[in-house]
């Protein structure tokens, strides 16, 4: 008599065999790869997504199979998928070795660089034979990113604003980062040592920081509550202002509204301080 867990395990080796001729069926357990599935013309292909009111709406064909970091191994294993794709670092290490130990095909990408765009549409792309939609997309995000030249302009500095109670900023080593650093700003929590820094508000101070974003995920107030700090340059001069969190911490096309919000934000703050300079 079979085990439960060897069958299972010699359903899952087998299952793929049996959509060899027909589409390529694939879970998600991220929400900004399936939005890049989407992108590359693969949405069809999505039957499995974690829980996410976006993508729900986006792919009522898929079913959701849990959250970031617990997945209902049952409701995978119903779907038969021929590659389950992972946010490599996002997702619980114990939820993926589980379903690699039944013998998915699990498929690892990388969102962490502004680079790691193009590279996972191309990695994506050649599980569902979207090729050319990939290398065109990776050219045109490539051309659009040339566009942000600010190494020769005087430098910003920037507090971003990630939470609020605790006061949470990025360092250096985050999209977030790279981002700033591309519109010509310099991240004042850049040498942290946690990628997510708590701080108190004092350090801003000290920063004499030119300009403060905060993500849309912050109390609509956030900007009055820095009125307490009026020596604050950012603050004296009003250089505060709201970002989308979904377009800077998750890498998808539209990181590239991001890129131009933050940029703008950079741009006004910039002429700001040299009109101040000029006084």
């Amino acid at each position: 008599m079979i085990k439960p867990l060897a069958f299972w395990m010699l359903f899952t080796l087998i299952a793929p065999l049996t959509h060899a001729t027909g589409s390529v069926r694939l879970v998600v357990l991220a929400p900004d790869i399936a939005h890049n599935l989407i992108a590359i013309g693969a949405g069809d292909n999505i039957v499995g997504i974690i829980d996410n009111p976006a993508l729900k709406t986006t792919l009522p064909q898929a079913q959701v199979v849990g959250d970031y970091q617990l997945i209902n191994i049952e409701s995978v294993l119903s779907l038969e998928p021929d590659y389950i794709i992972v946010w490599d670092g996002g997702n619980s290490e114990v939820q993926l070795s589980r379903l690699e130990a039944l013998g998915f095909k699990l498929v690892r990408v990388k969102s962490n660089r502004l680079e790691d765009l193009p590279k996972q549409w191309q990695q994506l792309a050649e599980l569902v034979g979207k090729e050319t939609n990939a290398a065109q997309m990776s050219a045109q995000f490539s051309h659009a990113l040339e566009q942000f030249d600010a190494r020769s302009q005087q430098s910003v500095r920037v507090f971003y604003q990630l939470w609020h109670s605790p006061l949470m900023s990025v360092n250096r080593e985050g999209l977030i980062s790279e981002i700033l650093t591309l519109c010509g700003a310099e991240n004042v929590m850049a040498l942290a040592s946690e990628p997510y820094p708590q701080i108190g508000t004092e350090t801003v101070l000290a920063a004499e920081v030119d300009l403060i974003l905060a993500s849309d995920e912050a109390p609509d107030d956030w900007p009055l509550r820095w009125k307490n700090w009026p020596d604050i340059p950012a603050v004296k001069h009003d250089q505060l202002y709201t970002v989308e969190t979904d377009y800077l911490h998750q890498l998808t096309n539209d990181t590239l509204k991001g890129i131009n919000q933050v940029c703008s934000a950079v741009e006004q703050a910039r002429k700001v301080k040299e009109q101040g300079s000029a006084n």
